[in-house]
């Protein structure tokens, strides 16, 4: 499961706003909120790359281990 409040945080650590991700990514605005919250539990691996290459991590900083 993706971790919403990791991606906040790194986002926010990196002064980006939910748009800027956005245009990095082309994941739409409202979805990276959702992901963000946690109403949005399971994207695509592809979606998670390009979130986690936007935040300059690793895919594995951004999964919550269960």
């Amino acid at each position: 499961m993706l971790n919403g409040l990791k991606i906040r945080e790194l986002r926010n650590m990196k002064g980006y706003t939910t748009l800027d991700v956005s245009n990095f990514t082309q994941i739409s605005k409202s979805y990276i909120e959702e992901l963000e919250r946690g109403t949005k539990h399971n994207p695509s691996f592809m979606k998670v790359v390009l979130l986690a290459d936007a935040l300059g991590v690793k895919v594995d900083e951004l999964v919550v281990r269960e």
